[in-house]
């Protein structure tokens, strides 16, 4: 009994400390204010819809590198995800800039501020993850 309660703590607390943890989220301000979809948002709605954004982008890329799909050591290198509203970003796509920031664009304002999914954030993150692989060297978005 102690030792199932032990596995469980542990499991608990493994599950608690993930690799993007520590990413700090920003909104491109600009990219939700003139939007494709001519939409505006409220501070409150923004203040809102950021920290969906930031504890999705948190949990997914903590769970894919608990699952080996994302190397922890690429995740912990970044510090700061800037989140812009995409017109005709058919997916979300999480990529490398070059000054070092980690951006997430998505048509986020077509969509109403709703969230991607974890599944769809960690398919995004496939030419941050692995920028020679094959989703990086079609010729697709």
């Amino acid at each position: 009994m102690i030792a199932a309660l032990l596995l469980a703590w542990l499991a608990a607390a493994g599950a608690q400390g993930g690799c993007a943890d520590h990413w700090s989220v920003a909104l491109n301000a600009e990219s939700f204010g003139r939007n494709g979809a001519g939409k505006t948002f409220s501070a409150a709605e923004l203040e809102a819809f950021q920290a969906k954004i930031e504890a999705r982008l948190r949990s997914a890329i903590g769970d894919a590198c608990a699952r080996g799909a994302v190397k922890p050591a690429a995740a912990r290198a970044v510090r700061q995800v800037e989140v812009s509203s995409a017109s005709g970003a058919s997916d979300p796509f999480l990529y490398q800039a070059p000054d070092g920031t980690l951006r997430l664009e998505w048509v986020f304002a077509e969509e109403d501020l709703a969230v991607p999914s974890p599944t769809d954030i960690v398919a995004g993150a496939a030419c941050w993850t692995d920028p020679n692989g094959k989703a990086c060297n079609s010729s697709g978005d």
